[in-house]
């Protein structure tokens, strides 16, 4: 029985980390179905009561089903709960994560995918100056960011004292973009590239997507394998990125929609490949063609290089494009003290 009311518990979790507001106990119910629970909302909420007291939830507001969402131990309770269903689950979820990508490049409206990182308040000016180098040099997605002061939410994380959350655009948002224009992507594995002089040599490890419950990109920061700040400064190094393969029939769509991201400041296309042929010796399918997109969390890798401790969250949320910021913007916060 404690283990049934364990999952149902961790089911109530992910219900709100997935979603982009606060949720209140008669939405969860509904979402909770997905999940393969039927719960009333009186037991929902005698749930959410325990995990407030237990520090995993936070209400939004006042009242009785003003709504809740997660705080930072929620989120790590979701990310270290039942380890064994979670093999693989990494796959899954840059397919759901591309789902909720609603982001239109032409209008410029909707929501792209987001990875939060956390960082000590104290050490954001710091962190600012390594990231600098990386989103001028092209090495991150695009050049817009999200910025989170101690006590607001991101899409619906709540930063905790002390702390200031960093958003950089994720790579998924292309696959979300491009599933809208009716091409279906694979993500096959993100890795350390070796470039030189800013061009694309090989990948010296992968960690593929349909083997892991953990980011690659986050294991290889802190298995310190990058050299972003080097490669920020001299062209040459090793970054996070990762290999992706579309129907080669699309891919006149492909290289409009990455140059097109690329111009309004999202994009992170490195190379496409050519069809049926491999791209740095990593063969693609039949009919298919592969191509290699930038890590969303590069720009935090050069700040865990610089010495600054870091807690990075891949595939965070979903989050309004409008409400991005210019990289530039954070060096007028810290300028101006804001944060």
């Amino acid at each position: 029985m404690k283990d049934f009311q364990t999952r149902q518990k961790i089911a109530i979790l992910r219900v709100l980390k997935d979603a982009y507001d606060p949720v209140g106990s008669s939405q969860i119910a509904e979402e909770l179905k997905s999940h393969g629970f039927e719960l009333c909302g009186r037991t929902i909420r005698l749930y959410l009561q325990e995990m407030e007291q237990e520090g995993l939830v936070t209400p939004a507001k006042r009242g009785r089903d003003g709504g809740r969402t997660l705080t930072y131990l929620g989120h790590e309770e979701v990310r270290n709960a039942l380890v064994k269903e979670r093999v693989s689950l990494l796959a899954s979820r840059v397919d759901s994560l591309a789902s909720q990508v609603t982001f239109d490049p032409v209008t410029r409206q909707g929501l792209v995918a987001l990875n939060l990182t956390l960082l000590d308040r104290l050490h954001l000016p710091g962190a600012i100056r390594e990231i600098l180098p990386v989103f001028r040099d092209g090495m991150s997605m695009g050049r817009l960011v999200a910025f989170g002061r101690p006590g607001e939410t991101i899409g619906g994380f709540l930063i905790p004292p002390g702390k200031v959350a960093v958003g950089t655009v994720c790579s998924v948002t292309l696959n979300g973009v491009l599933l809208g224009s009716r091409v279906p992507t694979r993500s096959l594995f993100g890795g350390v590239l070796e470039i030189e002089n800013k061009t694309p040599i090989r990948f010296s490890d992968v960690i593929f997507y349909s083997g892991t419950s953990l980011d690659p990109l986050e294991v290889f920061i802190k298995a310190k394998l990058t050299t972003v700040r080097k490669a920020a400064r001299t062209g040459s190094g090793r970054i996070g990125a990762g290999f992706r393969e579309f129907p080669s029939s699309a891919l006149p769509e492909v290289e409009r929609v990455s140059q097109l991201m690329h111009e309004i400041g999202v994009g992170g296309c490195l190379m496409i490949g050519k069809p049926n042929q491999a791209l740095l010796d990593f063969p693609v399918e039949e009919d298919r063609t592969g191509f290699l997109i930038n890590g969303g969390l590069n720009p935090m890798a050069a700040v865990e290089e610089a010495g600054f401790p870091t807690a990075s969250h891949a595939l965070s949320t979903v989050f309004d494009f409008n409400k991005l910021i210019h990289y530039e913007e954070l060096v007028d916060l810290v300028m101006r003290e804001e944060y």
